[in-house]
Order: C-alpha cells, then sequence, then structure tokens
C-alpha cells in the first residue's frame, strides 16, 4: 500500500558547520560520523494507519561518514505512539518503504532493536530543542546570512530535500549506551517534508 507523510525534520550531526557528508565527502569532521534524523510528522498515512501527530528520532554512528555507509541505528519512538503506528513508521523511517528515505537502508545496514521515549519539541523563535528521553537533546538553530534571510543549502550531495535551512546543532547531545556518546561540534539542517512512497 501507499504512503504519504507531511511535517518537519531536524538533522544535527557531530561534524562542524556545513558538514561534509553534506558536501559529497565520504568522511565526517572527527574522522567519523554521529547524526540524528528527528521527525514531527503532523499528517500522514502508512499503509492506511493514521501516524498524524507521531514523532520519532532516528541516531546512527558511521565509522567515516553518512555517504560511506556502514552505519548502525536506532529508532526512538515517542511512547505515546501505538503498536501499529510504530510499525508502520519504523518501515518508512528505515528506508524498507522507498521514496525519499530509501538510502537509509543502503546506508545504515544495522538497526539495534528500537527503544521507547518521550519525545518532546519546543521552539522559540528560529530555535528547537528536542528532548528524547534520558538519551539526549537535540538542538536546531537556524542560521541567517548578512540580509537576515535565512541561510538555505539547495541540492546538497547527502540531502532528503533539495532545499533545507542550514543551521547550528551546538548544544546537542546524545548517549545511548549500545552507540557513540556524542555532542555536536556545530552543525544541523532542517526541512519541511511532503513525502509519498
Amino acid at each position: 500500500m501507499a504512503w504519504d507523510i507531511s511535517g518537519t525534520y531536524w538533522a544535527p550531526c557531530s561534524c562542524k558547520v556545513g558538514c561534509p557528508c553534506a558536501l559529497g565527502e565520504m568522511e565526517g569532521d572527527h574522522g567519523w560520523c554521529s547524526g540524528t534524523l528527528a521527525f514531527e510528522i503532523r499528517k500522514g498515512a502508512i499503509d492506511g494507519v493514521d501516524v498524524s501527530g507521531t514523532k520519532v528520532v532516528l541516531a546512527v554512528d558511521w565509522p567515516s561518514g553518512f555517504l560511506a555507509g556502514n552505519g548502525k541505528g536506532r529508532l526512538y519512538f515517542d511512547s505515546r505512539m501505538s503498536g501499529e503506528q510504530r510499525s508502520a513508521v519504523e518501515g518508512v523511517v528505515s528506508g524498507k518503504k522507498g521514496g525519499a528515505l530509501e538510502a537509509i537502508s543502503a546506508l545504515v545496514p544495522t538497526f539495534l532493536a528500537p527503544k521507547e521515549a518521550s519525545i518532546s519539541i519546543q521552539r522559540k523563535d528560529d530555535e528547537t530543542r528536542i528532548k528524547v528521553g534520558d538519551f539526549g537533546e537535540l538542538v536546531s538553530t537556524r542560521m541567517r546570512g548578512a540580509s537576515g534571510e535565512y541561510t538555505r543549502l539547495l541540492h546538497a550531495a547527502a540531502g532528503f530535500r533539495d532545499d533545507m535551512f542550514l543551521s547550528k546543532g551546538t548544544g546537542t547531545h546524545w548517549k545511548d549506551p549500545d552507540l557513540r556518546t556524542w555532542e555536536s561540534s556545530g552543525h544541523s539542517e532542517e526541512a519541511d517534508f511532503d513525502w509519498t512512497g
């Protein structure tokens, strides 16, 4: 069956602003890369399951960089999601149901068992803070150029949208005993999405 979801995603990672992976490099700033993709699905249905109002975070470690693949990741589902919603969303976010996120299935061959966590999203001006249980906090603050307009990254080598907002991820930290513990060196990006598969 088909799926259709719309909302916003935020992607702070361990790299400095201007993550090399987004620009096509095979290696992250530290010789490795860890990152997150946090999804707020405001409206959507997957295989007939209503997933409107759901939240999920994907955290992944790569031994070199995002585009080099061989990642190990885990999905963190908001504790208010039903089992049916989790199963439906997992297929899309893991890339198994194709569409814009299909590349994830190749770049992250190892998925650990999903976890449940309370996920809260707070916005204030240009900053978004996402708290994921005891695992970490994601910070994404939109950057502005000299004109005051938001800085955008167009047609990135590694991006799930062709037009993203370049953001600062400073303050982001992640800790899961089964994954690398890391803090952002400054990079994040965010975008609104409307995807089908």
